[in-house]
């Protein structure tokens, strides 16, 4: 459990705990955490508790919201020994026992260490797989033959995308990047990461079925967020299909109305032909390091894909096997029907992006500034 300690401001000393499943506001309202702060909005960010994270996030208040020291947009996690600042006031994150955190135990060492052993070991067999592949090239351009070179190269290509993207989700998994959202239209985000999946797909003969949404609205979303994490599902789908001519089929939709999302949402579902996901592998999907790809996989695809959908307000779920889906309200109506790739047999994943929202901060008055600087969802839930 966390709590917020006041460590500037007019309120200073104030201690506000953050009862687990009950979202929060910070402002000057009614329904806030108690502030006298006239620099801070009515209402100014919200508190909200998920999948044993608290987000905070701006409601496009005048003067901002910012974690340690730099402004947020969109949704950010919170751990203790962060400091949120609005308006004047700076509040400390911290353990319910006030404490910063503590050190690791040797349970959790050990787990570390199982971690970056699981990590090194999938690395350790990309590198051999492009070792492999960079000799066949060598060896065929030092015969000119460039038929021999040809067979070699989707060896060196595959391992390069797949150390590529274990990089970038070891980084996201391992630090918090405060999102950059830009209103755009997510389909474009979607052909991008398709074009790097269907190049993969191609070269075990397979192909990748794309369907569009018609009447798609813009939405506020970190380009290099959202683009990873459709690579992250997309790749996952290509993993998981046959090896010889594997079949992946991606289509959006708008959802709206949601409970969950009243403002409306795109959902994004991604489609495979492979055998789908294993019963026991079910409650393991999105925890760290669980994969069923033996030393293909690292387990970080799924779980950077729900940490950065999470950050954007939206979600990442598994939505079954085959024709089995699960009686989510996202998932239901205009989308199951219209799912291009409900023929697949093999799992199928979502991510949902929710449209903004705006909201009115009055009688506010700007900050002073400081000197020297700045100090894991349910559809429908």
């Amino acid at each position: 459990m966390l709590r917020l300690r006041t460590i500037s401001g007019p309120d200073a000393g104030r201690v506000h705990e953050l009862p687990p499943e009950e979202p929060q506001i910070l402002g000057r309202s009614t329904e806030a955490l108690p502030c006298t702060d006239r620099a801070v909005s009515r209402r100014h960010a919200e508190l909200t508790p998920r999948d044993g994270l608290w987000l905070v996030r701006d409601l496009a208040s005048k003067g901002g919201t910012f974690v340690n020291g730099a402004r947020i947009h969109g949704h950010q996690a919170l751990r203790a020994g962060d400091r949120v600042r609005v308006g004047e006031t700076v509040l400390l994150v911290e353990r319910a026992d006030g404490t910063l955190g503590a050190p690791p135990t040797t349970e959790q060492l050990a787990a570390m260490g199982e971690a970056v052993a699981t990590v090194s070991h999938s690395i350790k067999n990309m590198l051999q797989g492009l070792r492999s592949g960079a000799d066949a090239v060598e060896l065929a351009l030092s015969r000119h033959d460039l038929e021999m070179a040809q067979k070699g190269w989707p060896i060196v290509a595959r391992n390069l995308d797949r150390v590529m993207q274990v990089t970038l989700n070891m980084l996201a998994f391992a630090k918090d990047r405060p999102l950059d959202p830009e209103p755009m239209l997510l389909d474009s985000v979607v052909d991008e990461a398709c074009a790097l999946a269907e190049a993969a797909l191609r070269r075990r003969g397979g192909s990748l079925e794309r369907t569009r949404a018609e009447g798609l609205v813009e939405l506020p979303i970190d380009l290099v967020a959202v683009h990873q994490t459709l690579l992250n599902l997309l790749m996952n789908a290509v993993d998981a299909a046959p090896e010889k001519a594997p079949r992946v089929a991606v289509s959006t939709h708008w959802i709206h109305p949601c409970p969950r999302w009243p403002s409306g949402a795109v959902a994004t579902i991604v489609r495979d032909d492979g055998p789908g996901v294993p019963e026991a592998m079910r409650e393991r999907l999105f925890q760290p390091f669980a994969t069923s790809k033996g030393q293909r996989g690292t387990g970080l695809g799924l779980v950077v894909a729900r940490k950065l959908a999470l950050l954007h307000g939206g979600a990442v779920e598994h939505a079954g096997n085959g024709d089995a889906w699960p009686a989510h309200p996202v998932l239901v109506g205009q989308v199951r029907t219209a799912d291009a790739g409900g023929a697949l047999p093999g799992a199928a994943f979502v991510l949902v992006l929710p449209a903004a929202s705006a909201q009115d901060a009055d009688e506010t008055r700007a900050p002073k500034p400081i000197p020297g600087g700045d100090l894991g969802v349910r559809f429908g839930a």
